[in-house]
Order: C-alpha cells, then sequence, then structure tokens
C-alpha cells in the first residue's frame, strides 16, 4: 500500500475507532453505507471497504446484509456485561445476530461475534480467545457437541455460564435455545401426506447426527406412522461418517465431501426399482446440494421427486423455487438466547430448555 492510501486508510480506520472509543458511535448503531462514508472522508470506495473490513475483523463492528455494518462496541468500557456469541456460519443467518444484539443493547450488554465457519480448529481458538477476556458468558452453537469440550468445561470450572444454540454439547449440563424440530418435521410429513405423497424419504441420517438433526428424524418417523405410511430403511439415506470429515475440512473441502456423498446416494435412488415421491431434507444446505446433483444426473425436481427442506434463511428463494420448507424463527431464537445469559447472570429462576417455533412455508 502506498503512503498516501496508507494515510487515507488510516483517516477513516483511526477515526471510526476513536468515535467508538468516545461513544461518539454508540454499541448498536448504524454506521453511514460504504457510500455516504465515501463522500464523507473523501477516499475511494475501496478504501472505505479495506477499513470496515479490518474493523469487522477485529469484531469492532459487525456486517448484516441487506441491512448494514453496526458497532458492535468492543471499545466501550461502560458496559457492564460481555457475553462473545460463537457461531458457525459465513454470512447466514444473521437473523440470530440481529435478535441478539438488538435485546442485549436493551439491557447494556456487549455481544461480539465470531464465525467458526464451522471448523472445529477455528472454533477452538475462538474459544481460546474468549477465555482469555474472561466474559460473564458466552453464546454458541457448536460445530461439533464433543470435539471442544474441554475448553467449554473450562468456561464452566471459572463459573462462566455457557448457553447453547440449536444444539447442546454432549456430558455439560447446559441450557439449550432451540426449534421444535420433531414438531415442525410432522408439520411437512402431514403436508406432504395431504398432496397425495404415499413414498416419503429422509436425507440423511448418521451415527454422528446433532440433537436438533436427531429430533428431526424423530418427527420425521412419527410423522410417517401417524399417517399410515411405509417407513422404508431404503428410503433414509446414511451419511456415517462424514459430518466428522466434514468439521475437519475448510469450507471448500466441506463442499466437495458433501458433494461425493450425495452423487453416490442419487446414483443407489436412482437404482430403486420402486423410488420415494417425495425426500425430507434435514436442512438447507443438503436441500442445495441434493437439487444441484438430482439435476445433473437428470433428476427433475420436482416431477421426478418433490423435496423440502428446514431452516428456510431465505424465504423468497424457497418460494421462488417452490420449496415446501420450515423456517426457523432465528431472530426469536438469537433474542431468547440473550435472555436466557441475562436471566442465568442476574440469579433469576430460568429454563434449561426454551423451544422456537419454526414456521411451514409453502
Amino acid at each position: 500500500m502506498s503512503k498516501k492510501k496508507e494515510t487515507l486508510y488510516n483517516k477513516v480506520y483511526n477515526d471510526l475507532i476513536a468515535k467508538i472509543q468516545s461513544g461518539k458511535l454508540k454499541v448498536g448503531e448504524k454506521l453511514p453505507t460504504e457510500m455516504e462514508l465515501t463522500e464523507i472522508y473523501g477516499v475511494s470506495r475501496i478504501t472505505v471497504s479495506h477499513a470496515l473490513k479490518n474493523l469487522a475483523d477485529a469484531n469492532l463492528v459487525y456486517r448484516v446484509k441487506r441491512s448494514g455494518t453496526f458497532v458492535n462496541g468492543k471499545l466501550n468500557r461502560n458496559a457492564p456485561l460481555i457475553v462473545p456469541v460463537i457461531l458457525p456460519f459465513v454470512e447466514d443467518l444473521n437473523e440470530i445476530m440481529t435478535g441478539i444484539q438488538n435485546t442485549a443493547l436493551s439491557f447494556n450488554t456487549f455481544t461480539p461475534f465470531y464465525n467458526s465457519k464451522n471448523n472445529l480448529e477455528r472454533e477452538r481458538k475462538i474459544l481460546s480467545e474468549a477465555l482469555s477476556l474472561n466474559p460473564d458468558g458466552i453464546i454458541v452453537y457448536p460445530c461439533d457437541s464433543i470435539d471442544n469440550i474441554d475448553l467449554y468445561a473450562e468456561f464452566l470450572a471459572r463459573k462462566i455460564p455457557i448457553v447453547c444454540l440449536d444444539r447442546p454439547i454432549d456430558g455439560l449440563e447446559t441450557p439449550l435455545v432451540t426449534t421444535t424440530n420433531a414438531d415442525c418435521m410432522r408439520l411437512i410429513i402431514d403436508r406432504l401426506a395431504a398432496l397425495g405423497h404415499k413414498r416419503i424419504g429422509f436425507f440423511s441420517i448418521s451415527d454422528k447426527m446433532s440433537f436438533p438433526e436427531a429430533e428431526r428424524f424423530k418427527g420425521f418417523c412419527q410423522g410417517i406412522v401417524k399417517n399410515g405410511l411405509p417407513l422404508r430403511k431404503g428410503f433414509i439415506f446414511d451419511t456415517r461418517d462424514l459430518h466428522k470429515k466434514e468439521i475437519a475440512a475448510t469450507l471448500d473441502q466441506q463442499q466437495q465431501i458433501f458433494q461425493r456423498y450425495v452423487k453416490n446416494e442419487l446414483q443407489r435412488y436412482l437404482a430403486l426399482e420402486e423410488k420415494p415421491t417425495a425426500i425430507c431434507c434435514i436442512n438447507d444446505s443438503t436441500l442445495d446440494m441434493l437439487y444441484s446433483v438430482s439435476l445433473q444426473l437428470g433428476i427433475r425436481i420436482p416431477e421426478d421427486i418433490a423435496l423440502t427442506g428446514f431452516d428456510c434463511a431465505d424465504v423468497e428463494k424457497a418460494k421462488r423455487m417452490g420449496y415446501l420448507c420450515i423456517r426457523q424463527d432465528f431472530a426469536s431464537l438469537g433474542a431468547a438466547a440473550i435472555k436466557l445469559m441475562l436471566e442465568i447472570l442476574d440469579g433469576q429462576p430460568h429454563s434449561d430448555l426454551i423451544l422456537i417455533d419454526g414456521i411451514l412455508i409453502g
């Protein structure tokens, strides 16, 4: 970077830090847009974008897709509570962050966000950093239920409470906020049965299923039995050790591993004499991959087989594709998690399990 560009970058970067530190930019406050900042500082958009990226990397600000950039408040030492939030996503589920932040602001609580990118090693580094902060508590959507259990146990040993989102940490007593996964999957089966589907499959189970995944499979089985439909083993797709391979890989490697698996399983599906007319996908990423590989193999969606999803982070996409799916109420999940943490820190009676209803789309 040239000296001139470096000076312009520092002008933006240092001024924004100074405004956060002084409280002129308050925790949760939305920053001007990139275009507005270019006019304010008289610099290029590339310079502004670079400064905002570095501020985000330092957890001083966070970005919400289609909403803007907001102050995270790391330099504001007036906040009485520090509760780091660790999520395993690249850019999805911004509503969880918004739900947490909006509620945290009401109680003057700082909630720096970290992205583990669904990678155990990255999650471990984040947990070690969070421990060094000696926070009041942490909210975490864990990559796995046990692999980093030693660090999670260290939080509890230091009397730092943990609230888990979506899935618990096996062996440790940590409150959990999650969706009514089994009930929601039963809703999907009821709708498919009402549409005339009699042979319904599930994609996919494994010996390493997380709590919500196991609940979704349970709801699938309950719905099949409730509607008097056949529960056939050949209609249930099995991942075995796929999850273990994924969480030790990079995001690109995860996609490659999963794509190979989906292709192999769909080829097995094509060889079935009597095929399912619908397949319930365990989540959105599975749905997207199943759809993509189906097209590669000449399987028509939904003419040959109907696919359903679970999560529905992008409602407009689900409607455009005509998917039947469950949308998790991400904002309510986030708000419930921080409210639960505040109850724990305040010494109030609290529930160890909070369930948030999903919404059937399609």
